[in-house]
């Protein structure tokens, strides 16, 4: 009897795996979940013995596969914050599969999470991809960042800690150093990671909650909005206004620098969307602090 579920599961899963077989994006630089993960997705027959202590085996497995599954989508989620992923590539089940290591199973269950949050979207061929966004979605967007991210930069200037303001000075120093180095693949790595130092350092999950899937939105876009070094040396400012702010504990600054970020980050990304559009959309309400958020140097 387990022969024949084991055969009737593989043809599904295979069945599966053929239709969503087309436009497979490269994406071998997603770090896999786990050495030999596919392998321990089951338990092995010497491993399902005598419950330990009264437990039952069979609240046992579930737990296993659910973790896989988290793995697999906290994967797919820092890919798509990082900028790895590209506006309007597709993504395939098997070759996510195969860049994680893992069988399809919980990468079926990541990618219908992402889906359900909007991170990806379903297309003709039965695929998802990566959403593509419009004039009027991206100053949407800028306008709902700006409200969280500054409201969370706020709180983390009153309270973060000596050691939460070092690590986000190292962060800053690997953004600076890939910026001089023109290698925006490690800028967006550590500009992610800078900007997730701070946002934590609010003590506020429901912020954070509410960020992330912003920043799964405007992530793979990053590279078109710094498309080159001078660009990513330019942005470099407002960052380290932040950071000078969380040292002194100093919440307007820290606040006014990281709205300043995604304003300005987003200038250049806005003019070449509203060309795209047959329809120009009416510009979005001003921040409240009349335009530009304050203080800062125009970018070069």
């Amino acid at each position: 009897m387990r022969k024949k579920i084991n055969r009737l599961g593989a043809q599904d899963e295979g069945k599966e795996m053929a239709k969503m077989g087309r436009a497979e994006p490269t994406i071998g630089s997603l770090s896999r979940v786990g050495d030999g993960v596919a392998n321990r997705e089951r338990p092995r027959r010497s491993e399902v013995g005598r419950p330990a202590s009264g437990v039952e085996l069979v609240t046992l497995s579930p737990v296993a596969r659910e973790t896989l599954q988290a793995q697999a989508y906290n994967k797919l989620r820092e890919a798509l914050m990082s900028g790895l992923f590209s506006p309007g590539q597709s993504i395939t089940l098997r070759s996510t599969a195969e860049a994680l290591g893992t069988s399809p199973m919980p990468v079926r269950d990541a990618l219908r999470r992402l889906e359900i949050e909007h991170a990806l979207v379903p297309r003709s061929n039965r695929t998802l991809g990566v959403p593509e966004m419009t004039y009027a979605s991206l100053i949407e967007l800028r306008e709902v960042r700006m409200a969280l991210e500054g409201l969370a930069a706020e709180k983390a200037a009153a309270l973060v800690s000596a050691d939460e303001v070092k690590k986000t000075e190292h962060y800053y120093q690997a953004m600076a150093a890939a910026a001089e180095a023109g290698d925006p693949g490690e800028y967006m790595r550590s500009n992610w990671a800078f900007h997730s130092s701070i946002y934590r350092a609010s003590r506020s999950e429901l912020l954070v909650s509410l960020i992330e899937p912003t920043w799964m939105r405007i992530g793979p876009y990053v590279r078109m909005m710094l498309p080159d070094r001078q660009s990513l040396i330019a942005s470099l400012g407002s960052h380290a206004d932040a950071l000078q702010g969380m040292k002194r504990g100093d919440p307007e600054v820290t606040k006014q620098a990281i709205m300043r970020d995604i304003w300005e980050s987003a200038e250049g990304l806005a003019d070449m969307l509203r060309a795209q559009d047959e329809v120009i959309a009416e510009p979005a309400a001003a921040p409240r602090s009349g335009g530009r958020p304050k203080g800062g140097a125009q970018r070069r």
